[in-house]
């Protein structure tokens, strides 16, 4: 999923400010701390010689110093976290002797012993960080420098890993709830969904409004020890029938639908704005969750589908051309883009029709194809793996410069049935694609593989 809108990201001013409250943290944030001092302070925070609460405290004191450094020391922080504080080899050596020389009732002490040993000695200072306030959104904030930094290059891979596995744990649904949002939320809460939507750009107050309407849902997924920060955000439409086209949906001139007749729920946007929560997953439980939600409060609703892009698409497409694609058409492949760009500036030429059947049969085979029993597209894999199918193809769906650039204005109807999202997840995971009954039909009557495409 999508990130954040940089143009309206605090981020990009590298304003972070995080409420550690221990006393002193204040004054390892204004000394200059050189690489040293990070060293022994992570030693004290893992060892606590002075106990828990002094362990904390420093754990602060180490968070402050390490917010205000400038990124290359942050980097060496990181390098030297992955480097030196992981597992103690010869630690791991003798508690494996004695799990192999134990007797059956020693084996299951010698067992807990080594699994501790099993930890990397950075899991003591990670963990320390939990109890302090916003120490846990400190530890996602920095696997984003780590994920950064792993792309140019840095040896951080089990660093990355490590906080990975802390994550999944302690990012579990159970954790986590649910809020709907309504223009009466918090201006700090409402300020984060125009930052955040990276997907449809929420451009003015005035927007926002409309896409929190009556006729509107949104909702956002939190974590207790991040409770300003949402892990992920899902806007609804209410309509009559399945939208196609996104202008068309989200024009505040639109006329209002009474959600006592809409027969539909289309989920447009679903954004996951913690850049260091990449790899966690939580779309899942959002749509599965917001599902439940509306058929409760709606339950004259009978269709759940997404309104999703096709990243991706546009720049496959121009490599995939073949040998009599343009016949119909008074344009060659060297001059497709100038005629896509023209249909939103010229009345309706009279080769749409063609081009319209070319863009159909060439997305329908870009969404079916696989790579290694996984879709090729991003947004495919995301919706299948949450137990969706493909629902249906909408042509010039998405006419931005965006739309038409990545997709060449195609979008597409993933559709959501708690009936059969099982059955829809196990069909991908024996390498095949749920698809609705018409597209299943157009791919035969097309000439499109098959094999590998069950119809739903």
């Amino acid at each position: 999923m999508p990130t954040v809108n940089q143009k309206l990201s605090r981020w990009g001013l590298n304003v972070k400010k995080y409420l550690f409250t221990a006393p002193g943290n204040q004054v390892a944030a204004n000394s200059a701390w050189e690489l040293e001092d990070f060293r022994q302070s992570v030693e004290f925070c893992i060892n606590a010689p002075f106990g828990e609460v002094d362990a904390r405290h420093r754990a602060a004191e180490l968070g402050a110093a390490y917010t205000a450094c400038n990124q290359d020391l942050q980097r060496q922080v990181l390098i030297m976290l992955t480097e030196e504080f992981g597992n103690d080899d010869e630690l791991i050596d003798r508690y494996i002797k004695q799990y192999q020389a134990a007797d059956d009732i020693g084996r299951k002490q010698a067992a807990t012993a080594l699994r501790e040993a099993l930890k990397p000695r950075r899991f003591a200072l990670l963990t320390r960080f939990t109890s302090l306030a916003d120490g846990v959104r400190f530890l996602v904030d920095m696997r984003s420098q780590v994920l950064e930094c792993l792309r140019q290059g840095d040896k951080l891979a089990t660093l990355d890993a490590d906080l990975t596995e802390l994550f999944r744990l302690w990012f579990d649904p159970g954790f986590l709830d649910v809020q709907r949002v309504t223009w009466s939320s918090s201006a700090s809460l409402l300020e984060k969904l125009m930052e955040y939507e990276a997907n449809h750009s929420i451009v003015s107050w005035q927007d926002l409004k409309n896409r929190l309407d009556g006729d509107r849902r949104c909702y956002t997924l939190f974590h207790p020890r991040m409770p300003e920060e949402p892990l992920a955000i899902l806007h609804v439409a209410l309509t009559k029938g399945i939208a196609s086209n996104v202008q068309h949906l989200l024009d505040v001139n639109n006329p209002y639908t009474n959600p006592e007749d809409a027969d539909t729920a289309v989920f447009y946007s679903i954004t996951s704005p913690q850049k260091g929560l990449r790899g966690i997953s939580f779309g899942e439980y959002l749509i599965k969750q917001a599902v439940k939600e509306l058929r409760s409060e709606l339950p004259d609703l009978r269709t759940f589908v997404t309104l999703s892009p096709v990243p991706g698409f546009r720049p496959w497409l121009e490599k995939n051309f073949v040998e009599g694609d343009f016949d119909q058409l008074p344009f060659s492949a060297t001059t497709f883009g100038a005629a896509l760009a023209s249909l939103g500036t010229a009345a309706k030429p009279i080769w749409l029709p063609e081009l319209e059947n070319l863009l159909k049969r060439k997305c329908l085979q870009y969404l079916t194809t696989m790579d290694r029993g996984r879709p090729i597209n991003s947004v495919a894999r995301f919706h299948l793996r949450n137990g969706a199918y493909i629902h249906r193809i909408n042509l010039f769906g998405d006419m931005s410069e965006n739309g038409i650039n990545s997709a060449a204005g195609m979008m597409v109807n993933y559709g959501y049935s708690l009936k059969h999202m099982e059955e829809n997840l196990t069909t991908l995971q024996s390498g095949k694609l749920p698809v609705a009954a018409g597209l299943y039909k157009s791919a035969r009557q097309l000439g499109l593989s098959v094999e590998h495409l069950v119809s739903v």
